[in-house]
């Protein structure tokens, strides 16, 4: 799990960053990156850091998946 404790509204390019890390790093899938991301930085709660970080969210997973 990573720590963000009194973290401000994460960016749709801290996202996008994240995902590819996980993608290039485990070989994973847009999917995959997807579900880590919600257990690791969420813990397993997209609500977890407010709506703008929730939306920043899933539009760097749209973004992902359409590359």
């Amino acid at each position: 799990m990573i720590m963000m404790k009194n973290a401000a509204i994460l960016s749709e390019e801290y996202f996008l960053s994240y995902f590819r890390l996980l993608m290039n790093t485990r070989g994973c899938t847009e999917e995959q990156a997807y579900q880590l991301t919600v257990e690791q930085i969420f813990e397993g709660d997209i609500n977890l850091f407010g709506e703008d970080t929730k939306k920043n969210f899933k539009l760097a997973y749209q973004a992902i998946k359409g590359n």
